[in-house]
């Protein structure tokens, strides 16, 4: 839906001579980008609103889509499978955070165990390359430095929030940890070991 979408304005455009016929590939991509982008924020605000974190969802979603940009991960081969990953990672986070919120389940051990894993695994492992976005050695060197300050970083403030928020500490601690795995997914269809 989203390619057919993007290659439909994409071929208007360029009937229309606002673009050239080498440009309609590129714009098309562009136009697949941004639909999938907006659909990815809107299905977050969504799940925030039937969670009732609106303003939170707002910020894990600046969150996880910048790791994500520096880590890596698990990608889809479709616009309809990132979408549902994305969406079932967004429940599955929002969800147990406010289980752990709610409940008596989460304690400081079990945090940090999370938090070790997700920083281990984003330590060794990112980040990991697209086939489609391959990255030189100055922007592998870039990205691995800046996945491992901004992780450790949030890791850090999610241990100082846990007296204070239980929600918003399980929050980031979830956030990481399903990056770990997207990325420990990713590498191991790569052949690699962890």
């Amino acid at each position: 839906m989203i390619t057919e979408l993007s290659k439909q304005i994409s071929h208007f455009l360029y009937q229309k001579k606002v673009i050239e016929k080498d440009m309609i590939e590129v714009h098309q991509y562009g136009f697949e980008t941004i639909f999938s982008t907006l659909l990815g924020f809107f299905v977050n605000l969504v799940i925030g609103i039937v969670f009732r974190m609106t303003l939170l969802s707002l910020v894990y979603y600046f969150v996880f889509c910048t790791i994500r940009q520096f880590t890596g991960g698990y990608h889809a081969d479709t616009y309809l499978k990132c979408n549902l990953t994305f969406a079932a990672t967004t429940i599955f986070i929002f969800g147990m955070a406010k289980m752990a919120d709610m409940c008596n389940f989460y304690s400081i051990i079990f945090h940090l165990l999370l938090i070790i894993f997700s920083v281990a695994v984003i330590w060794i492992k990112a980040p990991v390359e697209n086939e489609n976005k391959p990255l030189s050695e100055d922007q592998k060197i870039r990205n691995h430095r800046l996945s491992v300050i901004t992780v450790t970083g949030l890791a850090v403030l999610s241990i100082f929030l846990h007296k204070e928020s239980i929600l918003i500490s399980a929050l980031i601690a979830f956030t990481l940890f399903i990056i770990a795995v997207m990325t420990v997914i990713e590498t191991s269809k790569e052949g690699e070991e962890l």
